[in-house]
């Protein structure tokens, strides 16, 4: 009987994994995103940083009611520790148009979870999902994904609109 009930739960999983995107769609889906938003736990420091067509959003921001004013500072990715000025964006407009500086037709929004995120105190993944997909809603049009990261690779993926 533990053999059959053991049988029955190892095809159930096959079927649950089979459902979920391949590593391979996962990787197109990321790579088909305008703007990229990694959600992690940033040690020693309150900004975020704008890299290249990804935001590294400090999970520390997510955790307040409110994440404005957020900190942001943008890198050249050949000189990422050269510090620059940060700017202060007070509001979801300010969020979107910043963005829009790398990509002006942003329509495809790419939202990492790292694997670090849950190391913030007081972090919680369906707090900031709801924040996030408040904000980029205002876009009018588009897609919003939603990824989990482990080990620095992409886990899952999953179209929230």
């Amino acid at each position: 009987m533990k053999k059959m009930a053991l049988a029955l739960l190892a095809a159930v999983s096959m079927v649950f994994m089979a459902c979920g995107p391949s590593k391979l769609e996962i990787q197109e889906m990321s790579a088909q995103s305008d703007v990229m938003v990694e959600v992690r736990q940033v040690l020693n420091d309150s900004i975020s940083l704008f890299v290249g067509n990804t935001l590294y959003l400090n999970a520390k921001q997510m955790v307040a009611d409110d994440m404005y004013p957020l900190l942001v500072s943008t890198r050249d990715p050949s000189e990422i520790e050269k510090p620059t000025a940060t700017d202060i964006l007070n509001s979801d407009e300010d969020m979107l148009n910043y963005l829009r500086k790398v990509s002006p037709q942003m329509t495809t929004v790419g939202v990492v979870i790292g694997e670090t995120a849950a190391n913030e105190i007081g972090f919680e993944e369906a707090d900031a999902i709801v924040k996030l997909v408040k904000l980029f809603k205002k876009m009018n049009g588009g897609s919003l994904i939603l990824f989990h990261e482990k080990a620095g690779e992409l886990t899952d993926a999953k179209k929230l609109y």
